[in-house]
């Protein structure tokens, strides 16, 4: 037992030599060193006693002198003594610990009784998860996927049926067009972007609108200094083509030619008087014009569909309803918008917050990056990914409170915009099919932070972070974030009533989930 130590002393006593002092010291320090020593030999005495009440008799202890190694030789020299009391005490610490030591059998019984509880909370966590899981796969199966099973096949459909469409109206304007011209829908918004509930909703397309030949668009926007505008407005300008007009004579300059001598039958309505209000291209007379212009194209192209083709009046798009012959309806929401430049950035009729357009003032776009967005999400992410699903489920149970015929506060794309953040930020591989719970509980946290602070970071406008495969225009990507709540935090009223609708989702999903728990 002792030899451990007298080993662990010797080694010490090696290392904390006593510090020779040189023959040459004055007659000053060996007084001093003289006082020291005397103090030192009195605390030892007092120190040796106590090791004798306390039993401690074993030699090693008994006097100072035990303490030196054999190789050192001390003659007359002074000699430090506290080091050797802490050598002292740690060997009294190490005695003492020797004795109190528990036995090897108790420490594996903690630890194996330790480890076995962390096992069993780990197995109950996973259960819990599992059973969440399951939970929220049979709501999706029973009230999302059963309605949206035949999601991509409509998408298909609804496209193919509205370029159809687009192509007659392109046929019914006169030669000499004076009015835009209609490009090939961009099927956008949930539907496209994957996240549709259900079959009920609105199939989104956007139709860029050219300008026709000798007028151009110029877009007008409030940008300046780093602050995007949400808004904007469309100039219409006439440019000079009387060389075309020699050359090929498939267009009229009107620029130098009034008005009156143009052969009406030729081109038609003129543009800045039929779509213009003071030289700007106007939202509600362009919607009016483009719906009478689907009303005479759906006559010529009828006989081709088994269905009818029902408008429904709007200020902001064209909105169709699909009777096919089977019962089934499908709802189709139109909207026209102009490119803003090479970019694919657009001012549209209607916006993706449902800001109503009025007058000259059009709403900017961002549908295709979003959509770009989206399927660059899905390239990366896990196979089942539930991304999607979460939203989907979010979004179905909002859907399912009562409105009273008003409007939500808190709209689809809010959510959405949530959940785009936490996929551009988050790793992708958290978004696997057996995460769906988590992350479900995380597109509300991120609602419910975004909510308490007013703030809701718009996903694309000054987001420095965007993939390059996303194309935004530099301005706007390094442009001042804007805030989606802003309105929220104007208005008190607004801001409780949002709150309200969160709650109501919120204990929706508490309830679905808490099903597994009990």
């Amino acid at each position: 037992m002792l030899w451990g130590p007298l080993i662990f002393l010797a080694v010490l006593t090696l290392v904390h030599h006593p510090l020779m002092v040189s023959d040459n010291t004055d007659l000053a320090t060996l007084i001093r060193l003289q006082d020291h020593e005397k103090r030192m030999k009195q605390e030892m005495e007092l120190l040796q006693k106590e090791f004798d009440q306390k039993g401690w008799t074993s030699k090693l202890l008994q006097t100072p002198k035990d303490w030196i190694t054999i190789d050192q030789p001390m003659d007359d020299e002074p000699w430090d003594v506290w080091q050797y009391v802490i050598l002292l005490a740690c060997l009294a610490c190490y005695i003492y610990t020797s004795e109190k030591e528990p036995s090897d059998d108790s420490n594996t019984d903690t630890s194996s009784s330790t480890n076995g509880e962390e096992e069993d909370d780990t197995d109950m966590e996973s259960e819990t998860c599992g059973n969440r899981q399951k939970v929220l796969e049979a709501f999706y199966d029973h009230h999302i996927d059963a309605a949206t099973s035949d999601l991509t096949h409509l998408c298909d459909f609804v496209e193919s049926f509205v370029n159809d469409l687009l192509e007659a109206c392109q046929n019914d304007l006169p030669y000499q067009n004076t009015l835009p011209s209609l490009a090939n829908c961009i099927g956008v918004d949930s539907a496209f972007e994957g996240w549709h509930t259900q079959q009920s909703k609105a199939f989104s397309l956007l139709v860029p609108v050219e300008s026709p030949k000798g007028h151009s668009f110029h877009l007008e926007t409030s940008d300046s200094e780093g602050i995007s505008s949400k808004h904007g407005h469309i100039m219409v300008e006439m440019e000079c083509m009387c060389k075309r007009e020699r050359l090929l004579g498939d267009v009229v300059c009107f620029l130098h030619h009034p008005e009156q001598k143009l052969s009406e039958d030729k081109q038609g309505a003129f543009l800045m008087d039929v779509l213009c209000t003071s030289s700007h291209l106007d939202v509600d007379k362009t919607i009016h014009w483009f719906q009478s212009l689907v009303k005479k194209a759906w006559e010529n192209i009828s006989y081709k569909y088994n269905l009818d083709l029902l408008p429904k009046p709007s200020n902001t798009s064209c909105k169709l309803k699909l009777a096919l012959r089977s019962g089934k309806t499908i709802s189709v929401d139109i909207i026209l918008g102009v490119q803003q430049g090479d970019s694919l950035v657009f001012l549209a009729t209607q916006g993706a917050e449902m800001d109503r357009s009025a007058g000259t003032v059009w709403q900017r776009t961002f549908a295709i990056q979003e959509l770009l967005f989206f399927e660059w999400v899905r390239q990366r992410a896990p196979e089942e990914s539930c991304h999607l699903k979460c939203l989907q489920i979010i979004i179905y149970l909002k859907e399912s409170n009562p409105s009273d015929g008003k409007n939500p506060v808190l709209t689809d794309y809010h959510y959405k915009t949530c959940l785009m953040h936490l996929l551009l930020f988050q790793p992708l591989s958290d978004w696997a099919r057996e995460d769906i719970a988590q992350r479900l509980q995380d597109i509300l946290l991120s609602m419910r932070t975004a909510l308490q602070e007013k703030y809701l970071k718009h996903f694309l406008i000054g987001n420095i972070s965007l993939p390059i495969q996303i194309p935004m225009p530099k301005a706007l990507r390094t442009a001042a974030p804007v805030n989606l709540f802003k309105h929220l935090a104007q208005d008190p009223n607004l801001h409780a009533e949002a709150m309200r609708e969160f709650v109501e989702v919120v204990q929706q999903v508490r309830a679905l989930v808490t099903d597994c728990e009990d």
